[in-house]
């Protein structure tokens, strides 16, 4: 994380964490407001936000935001839970569940992933190229034949 943001990152960032404490996603906002943090350590008003929505955080969210941290990489996502979102915002749906599951398998119960899992699961299957028809023509004829010689 760099030292400093800019207005508009600033302004990005306090915008993200609106639209996650909008949408109940407590662990999301609350990193996010970290990042704010981090970027501006000399801001009360900020620190009081983070410790007001630490508060509000219940068990399962915490343990949660402990697997969200952000993890040092070359990417430019913050958490695998961010590269999955964008995998599956770019249509690859594949990629994102193998992220998904990784996680899960870190926390079992993890009613998100597993919600997104779903929905990810959906929209493979709507996305994915339907097969071409199976040529159905002498398939009674060949399981005939395969009967009759005892094939199996």
């Amino acid at each position: 994380m760099r030292g400093l943001m800019t207005p508009e990152e600033r302004s990005t960032v306090e915008l993200q964490v609106e639209r996650h404490v909008r949408r109940g996603e407590l662990s999301e906002a609350w990193t996010a407001l970290e990042r704010l943090c981090s970027a501006f350590p000399d801001d009360a008003a900020l620190a009081g936000r983070l410790e007001h929505l630490e508060q509000g955080l219940d068990p399962a969210e915490r343990r949660r935001v402990s697997m969200t941290r952000a993890q040092p990489t070359g990417k430019h996502h913050k958490t695998p839970m961010h590269e999955a979102e964008a995998l599956a915002a770019a249509g690859k749906y594949k990629e994102a569940i193998v992220i998904y599951r990784a996680l899960l398998e870190q926390r079992p119960d993890w009613d998100l992933v597993k919600e997104r899992l779903a929905e990810l699961f959906q929209l493979a299957q709507v996305a994915t190229p339907h097969r071409q028809p199976v040529n159905r023509e002498n398939v009674l004829e060949h399981l005939l034949d395969r009967i009759s010689t005892r094939k199996r």
